[in-house]
């Protein structure tokens, strides 16, 4: 065994406090001014964040209050019978389904799946799919196609569509360049369908608004469209 001269060994003792000593002068301690500094930019991105939450908070508001100018008053369909509600809808659809054969040929294709999707987004946009909007569903587009449509197809087409709503928005937008015509066949279609229960929620509001947005309707465009389409239907 080997030992280490006394003197060494305090050598090394004292080249490893020294060592240390450099180590935790190495790492970086932040001053009272620099802590301030990074308070304040804290605080800033913070202050950002709420202020952009809260513009587009404002900006989706305003947009639900310009939609909602255009259609009927939830309250009002309340406080009708729905066998009225009923009625005026369905002779509502009889008049689109006439119109319909005043299109373009040649945007049938992309009319029909778009007003397709655009009635399922609409069935499920409330959080719920309600019986009466899937039959109304399953019969306007059966009387358009001329194929019998079953309920539950139907429910189980609207559960995938409300899975992935930005999917569904995309099918719809491949109607974008249609004619103003075929958008309202298409709106028309899902404003039905948001009354088939009888009520207007919020949320059915706003999916009127994302179909509009996503055919690439302008804001005038949407609201002479909705505007049209709840004085035809006289609520």
């Amino acid at each position: 065994m080997v030992c280490l001269p006394s003197v060494f060994a305090t050598d090394v003792k004292t080249t490893s406090r020294i060592q240390t000593k450099h180590l935790s002068d190495d790492i970086w301690s932040p001053g009272p001014a620099t802590m301030k500094t990074l308070t304040f930019l804290v605080a800033l991105v913070i202050i950002v964040a709420i202020s952009f939450a809260c513009f587009f908070a404002l900006r989706e508001y305003r947009r639900y209050r310009r939609i909602a100018k255009t259609l009927p008053d939830p309250q009002l369909i309340q406080q009708t019978a729905p066998s009225e509600i009923d009625a005026r809808r369905d002779q509502l659809a009889d008049d689109l389904l006439k119109e319909r054969a005043a299109l373009p040929e040649a945007e049938a294709d992309a009319t029909r799946e778009a007003l397709w999707t655009a009635m399922l987004l609409e069935a499920a946009a409330d959080g719920s799919i309600d019986d009466r909007e899937l039959a109304f569903v399953a019969d306007l587009f059966g009387r358009m196609t001329g194929i019998a449509l079953e309920a539950e197809p139907v429910s189980e087409a609207a559960q995938r569509i409300s899975k992935d709503r930005k999917a569904a928005l995309v099918t719809i937008s491949q109607a974008r360049n249609t004619s103003v015509a075929s958008k309202e066949q298409i709106l028309a279609g899902a404003f039905l369908v948001s009354v088939a229960d009888h009520t207007l929620a919020e949320r059915e509001a706003d999916c009127l608004g994302d179909i509009a947005d996503a055919l690439a309707v302008t804001p005038r465009e949407r609201e002479t469209i909705l505007e049209g389409i709840t004085k035809r239907l006289g609520i």
